[in-house]
């Protein structure tokens, strides 16, 4: 009974809020997007009396579905003028409520927790969005007819810093320098984020990425925390600075491409970030002269080369078995380069294949180079992967460059990059499995800082 009257309360202050801003546009006292972003923060604020009246998932669960079902046919159907009369697509609205299901879910109790992610996403989203309408001067396109601003995406980093920092002080146990670094370290991850998110999915993915930090970083050491955001930095400001000189990556692609990297130096440790550096610069210099990634791809095109990599740093980080992972994702870092400049020669006005000492460097390069950067690291053990695993990269690049099709009718990045990559670096981990491939001894964080 307690979670029904709960949940009644909530459904009526919602339904008054949403009513409101209808009564409003309907009169043109509030523009579309001003009404958009009304209902986004005060529904939002609305969000935080979630843990105060109601205990059950299900409950949540219940109201989530029923004001996702009424956003999706108001929007769709014109019947909601706050929603429906923004120019832009977005699925922002329908997956507001699912988000905040997830987040009541993975609080599990830990109101910091709830409260930090929910601050993030209504009042970091919705500073950044009147900062950048208000104040933006410089902005990047990050799909088409949708633009950001960078005044928006500081003023986001402002905000959220805030917003994780004073619940985590207000309601958690952790030390007061864990909090700061915690919260200066998220704000910027989370600002990059919110940069690439179009279409409304930042009001899915921050809140997720929020959850993930906050279960992870506020367990770490001090000066791993503020190691890891002075590691962010500079990072951003290397790939910015080698990107820049040859332009192969526009503002989008190369904000993800930084996050991607800074997930290997985190996750993993340098040695896992070796593959993915060494494989942008060799990618940045054979691929000079071709023509600049369009800004309109989506995020699941740009990262598609990147996900048996991907797969394999996440659960080499949940299993903690880092080092039957790092072979198996070398091979999958290694052989995605070769293959995306492949097909970006392939994407030219004129399009060819690669052939000899050409081809040879494209295949090779891209996994010699990171194993002899690692043998610093890792010592004279890394020696006998040599014979196995760069002709086994090579192989794999061979393969798909006699056997695909030419020239590419559609985008480059398609299945075919992860399949084979995938193929290469599962094969790779059989070889480790039958004793023919060593497995290799990667650096952790664990071993540094503890």
């Amino acid at each position: 009974m307690t979670d029904l009257s709960g949940a009644l309360i909530l459904l009526l202050l919602f339904l008054a809020v949403i009513s409101f801003a209808e009564i409003l546009i309907r009169k043109q006292q509030l523009t579309a997007e001003t009404a958009r972003k009304s209902i986004h923060l005060a529904g939002g604020l609305g969000c935080l009396l979630f843990p105060l009246l109601i205990s059950s998932w299900i409950a949540v669960m219940c109201l989530a579905g029923l004001f996702a079902v009424i956003f999706f046919f108001g929007e769709n159907h014109k019947q909601l003028k706050s929603l429906s009369s923004v120019e832009r697509r977005s699925c922002g609205s329908l997956l507001f409520p699912v988000a905040i299901l997830i987040l009541f879910v993975l609080s599990e109790g830990r109101i910091w927790l709830y409260v930090s992610a929910l601050l993030v996403l209504v009042l970091a989203d919705t500073a950044a969005a009147l900062a950048g309408t208000r104040f933006g001067r410089i902005f990047y396109q990050t799909a088409p007819g949708e633009k950001k601003s960078l005044e928006g995406t500081v003023m986001f980093c402002l905000v959220g810093f805030f917003a994780v920092y004073l619940p985590l002080l207000a309601f958690s146990d952790f030390p007061h320098l864990i909090c700061i670094g915690t919260a200066l370290l998220m704000a910027i991850l989370l600002g990059g984020l919110e940069a690439v998110s179009i279409g409304g999915t930042d009001n899915l993915f921050v809140p997720l990425a929020t959850s993930f930090l906050l279960l992870k970083l506020p367990e770490k050491p001090p000066v791993e925390i503020f190691f890891q955001f002075v590691s962010f930095v500079g990072i951003s400001f290397f790939v910015f600075t080698a990107n820049r000189r040859h332009k192969t990556l526009q503002v989008r692609p190369l904000v993800i491409f930084i996050l991607v990297t800074y997930a290997a130096w985190s996750l993993g440790s340098a040695d896992w970030m070796i593959p993915v550096i060494s494989g942008f610069i060799i990618y940045n210099r054979t691929c000079t002269h071709c023509a600049p990634l369009s800004p309109n791809l989506s995020a699941r095109e740009l990262l598609r080369p990147l996900y048996p990599a991907l797969i394999m740093l996440f659960a080499a980080n949940a299993t903690l078995r880092l080092n039957v992972w790092f072979g198996p994702f070398l091979v999958a870092m290694a052989t995605s380069t070769s293959l995306c400049i492949m097909n970006r020669y392939r994407r030219e006005i004129t399009p060819r294949r690669m052939r000899g000492a050409e081809l040879a460097a494209t295949a090779i390069l891209p996994s010699a180079v990171p194993l002899l950067f690692c043998l610093p690291i890792q010592g004279w053990s890394i020696l006998p992967t040599f014979p196995v695993l760069i002709p086994l990269c090579a192989v794999t690049t061979g393969l798909y460059n006699r056997l695909s099709k030419t020239p590419v009718t559609h985008f480059a990045w398609n299945y075919s990059i992860p399949l084979c990559s995938g193929a290469a670096s599962l094969s790779y981990a059989a070889f480790q499995h039958m004793g023919l491939a060593p497995v290799m001894a990667p650096s952790t964080w664990m071993e540094i800082f503890r």
